[in-house]
């Protein structure tokens, strides 16, 4: 079960709604929010479309509370140290500088005002967001742009597949997450609060293989709600200043 959009009382996937809705969605509030992830490893344990599940999730939650629209999630990550890793794929930066400002200036033509681009592959923001942003601000882009990554927000932390990211899936949706597949007696649990790259040889056929920061098994929902609940009240502040 999805926390957000498994319980909404009125519909914010813009795939999911009729343009009469969309339409008096944009009349009240004037947003759009627009989650980016990759396909890559994200540990035995996270599903390969971690990031970008995590980001939609996380902007379901903020328009049911502030308003606004969530367009579909996007899987195309640029950047990043998985790319010898199974199961991941990553594109030029380039075409999808062109794809988001697009993107933009399709929004500003129908009426939107501010945008959001979250990020939960963390390289897009540097690899293709900000560039993007740039390119439509100089085209004459009149929307409130803000491209950000979850743990650029105060107080939310943020990591590579390890306790963070775990943690948010165990809150947006645990049904997502194998907690099992950590438990292995081939190494002891990492400390709680030491960063460890796991993606270094020494650590091959270790339950954390490819992972980086905390240690994943101590995780929690309690700590992705936590982080949620802030990167939220940040979005929220930023929408209404």
């Amino acid at each position: 079960m999805k926390i957000y959009s498994d319980t909404l009382q009125d519909e914010v996937r813009l795939e999911y709604m009729r343009p009469e809705a969309i339409e008096a969605a944009r009349q009240q509030h004037p947003y759009i929010y627009i989650p980016f992830g990759a396909i890559e490893w994200h540990g035995y344990h996270n599903p390969v479309g971690l990031d970008a599940l995590k980001a939609h999730e996380q902007l379901v939650g903020l328009a049911a509370e502030a308003g606004g629209v969530v367009y579909p999630p996007i899987y195309f990550g640029s950047g990043g140290g998985h790319l010898d890793w199974p199961a991941t794929y990553m594109v030029a930066k380039e075409p999808m500088i062109q794809i988001v400002v697009d993107l933009l200036h399709g929004f500003e033509k129908n009426g939107y005002r501010k945008v959001i681009l979250i990020s939960g592959h963390y390289p897009n923001r540097n690899e293709y967001l900000d560039a993007a942003a740039e390119v439509y601000r100089q085209a004459g882009g009149q929307m409130a742009v803000l491209a950000l990554v979850e743990n650029q927000a105060p107080g939310v932390g943020g990591d590579h597949a390890a306790k963070f990211e775990t943690s948010a899936m165990l809150y947006l949706q645990p049904e997502a997450v194998d907690m099992q597949r950590l438990q292995d007696d081939r190494g002891p649990v990492g400390a709680p609060d030491q960063s460890i790259n796991w993606m270094v040889k020494e650590y091959e056929g270790h339950p954390c293989y490819g992972l980086v920061g905390v240690d994943a098994r101590h995780a929690t929902a309690e700590i992705g709600r936590d982080n949620t609940r802030r990167l939220i009240a940040f979005l929220k502040q930023w929408l209404t200043s």
